[in-house]
């Protein structure tokens, strides 16, 4: 029997009684918790505090969960409530653990990976409320992406504070790595989308291969993947020499920047080779520009997404500036890379591979501005995946690509026709 999804177009979809009450009655307590444990020598003053916050955020709580209102100014104020929440529950969820963590007092390490193992299950578990009482209820298109992308930051990076001054002798750095780089949120992200995804009418992304794919067009992509990965890992581009003479060294191969790689492989491909463009499929789907057009905007999106790599001065301007740059790019490759391919799987290890060998190469997060000459011939690279994406959109590939599609865009003949994650 195939399940029956609540996905529409007009109507609005209301949070049941028990999701609803699961969502303010636990926020309310986190928010307690997370406020009154904080690690003070005034324990008076941070209770009374506690129980301020939990006297405004409780019915804000409730507020973010009824139907959405009619009046203009009414519905501006109750959208800027529903983003507020979603920025505040995770952050809570964090502190609340952290703090437990500190108060607990844990000397023995063995001990300390098992009340992680039980933390990380039991955070996912309060995440499920927050999935379907702020995203699951959005029926309209804008509204679902511009949720999802504002939630991607704060699920991720809400993660990265649940073992901020914890005991490095205590809780391995395997732990601390999990959490630190956003890989843990990278998860987290992957529940409380899915759970959306699939309360708006959207099966998970297409694993297998799309059986219209030619094998020996795959194996060219394939063979582009891995001479992208080796160029970009082990050249400097700074002249033709480049394309082929390279120095296969890595700075630091480390768990650490496994994980720091492997967090956006995960994460940026789950929100928008998987979610936004699901939706922007959904959204022109009766376009004849439905593939070419998600395709475009999707990559566009990802490069203005990465703009906020500036902020707080982190990374130089112009450094970003290259950075979005190929980061548009190759979302056009990835997404069409997907399509063609019909697994999900393809970019995301693409994705993960590309910024695990890089890191590990540069011992660095941070982008540099590049040369003009490394510029140059970082574009003729990219202008290789904008040739190849461009392709891919084009006669029988455009076609094959179809059949992935069908598998995404809800009402298609193939949606919903095969298990959830098939």
């Amino acid at each position: 029997m195939n399940p029956r999804p609540i996905y529409s177009n007009s109507r609005p979809v209301s949070v049941t009684a028990f999701w609803r009450w699961w969502f303010v009655v636990q926020g309310s307590l986190l928010t307690a918790w997370s406020l009154t444990t904080i690690d003070s020598h005034v324990k008076a003053s941070y209770i009374v505090l506690g129980v301020i916050a939990v006297i405004i955020e409780g019915p804000l709580l409730l507020l973010s969960t009824l139907r959405v209102p009619r009046n203009i100014l009414v519905r501006f104020l109750f959208a800027l409530n529903v983003l507020l929440q979603i920025t505040a529950y995770p952050l809570i969820v964090a502190l609340g653990v952290n703090n437990l963590l500190l108060h607990a007092g844990i000397t023995r390490p063995l001990i300390a990976s098992l009340v992680m193992i039980v933390i990380t299950v039991l955070v996912i578990v309060i995440h499920i409320p927050y999935a379907m009482a702020l995203f699951a209820p959005l029926n309209n298109g804008w509204a679902q992406s511009i949720a999802m992308i504002y939630g991607f930051a704060w699920i991720v990076g809400g993660s990265q504070f649940m073992m901020g001054k914890v005991n490095k002798n205590v809780y391995s750095h395997i732990w601390r790595d999990l959490l630190n780089t956003g890989v843990y949120g990278a998860i987290l992200f992957v529940v409380v989308g899915a759970i959306a995804m699939y309360q708006w009418g959207y099966r998970g992304p297409s694993w297998r291969f799309n059986p219209l794919a030619q094998p020996w067009i795959l194996a060219l992509l394939a063979a582009s993947c891995l001479l992208f990965l080796g160029w970009n890992t082990f050249t400097n581009p700074n002249s033709f020499r480049s394309l082929y003479t390279w120095e296969f060294h890595l700075k630091s191969v480390t768990f650490y920047w496994f994980a720091q790689g492997l967090e956006p492989g995960i994460a940026e491909e789950w929100l928008w080779r998987y979610i936004i463009l699901a939706l922007l499929l959904t959204g022109l789907r009766k376009s004849r520009w439905q593939i070419p057009g998600s395709v475009f905007l999707t990559g566009l999106l990802f490069g203005l997404w990465h703009a906020t790599n500036a902020l707080g001065g982190a990374q130089g301007v112009l450094a970003t500036a290259v950075q979005m740059q190929f980061a548009m790019i190759s979302g056009w490759f990835m997404a069409a890379l997907y399509l063609y391919s019909g697994s999900f799987s393809v970019p995301m290890i693409f994705h993960a591979l590309i910024d695990i060998l890089a890191m590990m190469a540069t011992g660095s997060i941070v982008s540099t501005a590049p040369t003009r000459n490394e510029y140059i011939w970082s574009t003729v690279t990219e202008l290789v995946f904008v040739a190849i994406s461009i392709w891919l959109l084009t006669g029988k590939r455009r076609t094959a690509m179809q059949w992935t599609v069908d598998n995404i865009v809800p009402g298609n003949p193939l949606h919903f026709a095969t298990p959830f994650v098939g």
